[in-house]
């Protein structure tokens, strides 16, 4: 391919992407005009990426990310340099994770992986009674994100301003108790429900019951709780890997130490409730994207730059390893089996304590 220019992304908007997909970017309560770009090649091709700041949990995990959108050519050479570029000025930003939709065969020439399964739930639908969100649900729809049971994996994070943009462009469709104090909500994608709360298993099944009888699936981790109301009520679900040519959501660590250092607070809950409960020491990691010290003392956990001599030694994992483990995605065991992660095999069992695989 020919030298690729890649630029931010000025008002005049080419015609392969839809004006009004920006403007709704530009809405977004954290954008950042300079996040958005554009790469050309001497020979015409063209590819956009617009990144959104967004905000993600696992557990008691919060994290900032780059997520990008691209539009135009999918050539791997363009679709790198936007990635780089979005990666750049996203570290600058303050933001530790990359994420962006992607086939897994042009992903995992990055380091770049899914953060869970493709998890489906064959469902049938209800009677079609949700609503849509109104601004008036915005503090309802905040206090279930932040409050209500939420599965073990990486699940968004909105405030106030996201639901505000979030129901101006696609309200969720939500139910409510007889007093109208929202209950559950789920977001569908054509037949398919692909995210969703509810206060408590009750209020699950009721919003299983009310949803359109044009759903047909759950997008959903065997260990939410729509998914578990749904295999109660007779669903079942089939779990694999997404095909590698097909388009999905792929995480990457663009800034590891502080990745790592969002995760302290976990890391010591996760420690203090394992068969490692009390033990103190290190422990080190190493890899091509540099290296860090996990310091397990007195309850608490530190992670600092640097990797010196350690009392659990990981002498190397990949780019996507570290962002595997992180997001709970693969344990230290299968990292091991497949390379991607090094140590010891009397040594993994407190790597696993401490970053724990979810669905």
């Amino acid at each position: 391919m020919s030298h690729i220019t890649v630029s931010p992304l000025s008002t005049a908007i080419p015609a392969l992407i839809d004006p009004s997909l920006v403007a709704h970017r530009q809405r977004h309560p954290r954008y950042q005009p300079d996040l958005h770009v554009i790469a050309t090649t001497d020979s015409g091709d063209q590819a956009i990426g617009l990144v959104a700041h967004t905000r993600w949990q696992r557990q008691l995990t919060r994290f900032e990310v780059g997520e990008v959108e691209l539009a135009g050519s999918n050539h791997p050479d363009l679709v790198a340099a936007l990635l780089a570029t979005a990666t750049e000025s996203a570290v600058a930003a303050g933001m530790a994770w990359l994420r962006c939709a992607l086939p897994l065969s042009i992903a995992s020439q990055w380091g770049m992986i899914p953060a869970t399964l493709d998890s489906r739930v064959a469902w049938r639908g209800g009677d079609g009674s949700l609503a849509p969100a109104t601004l008036d649900d915005v503090a309802d729809l905040v206090a279930l994100d932040q409050h209500a049971p939420a599965p073990r994996c990486v699940i968004p994070l909105r405030y106030e301003a996201d639901w505000r943009w979030q129901i101006a462009a696609q309200p969720p469709l939500v139910a409510r108790d007889r007093f109208g104090n929202v209950t559950g909500y789920a977001m569908l994608q054509g037949g398919s429900v692909i995210e969703g709360r509810a206060v408590d298993a009750g209020a699950a099944r009721a919003l299983l019951s009310r949803l359109p009888n044009t759903v047909r699936e759950l997008w959903l981790t065997p260990d939410h709780l729509l998914t578990q109301a749904a295999l109660e009520l007779g669903a079942s679900v089939a779990m694999r890997l997404p095909p590698d040519d097909a388009v999905t959501p792929v995480w990457i660590a663009i800034d590891p130490l502080t990745a790592l250092r969002l995760q302290q607070p976990a890391l010591a809950t996760r420690l203090a409730t394992s068969r490692y409960t009390g033990w103190e020491g290190s422990l080190g990691l190493r890899g091509e994207w540099g290296s860090a010290r996990i310091e397990c003392r007195a309850g608490t956990v530190q992670i600092s730059a640097g990797a010196s001599i350690a009392d659990v030694e990981v002498t190397q994992i990949t780019i996507g390893g570290l962002s595997a483990l992180l997001l709970g995605r693969r344990s230290a065991s299968d990292l091991r089996a497949t390379g991607d992660l090094r140590c010891a095999s009397h040594e993994v069992g407190v790597v696993e304590a401490l970053f724990p695989a979810a669905w």
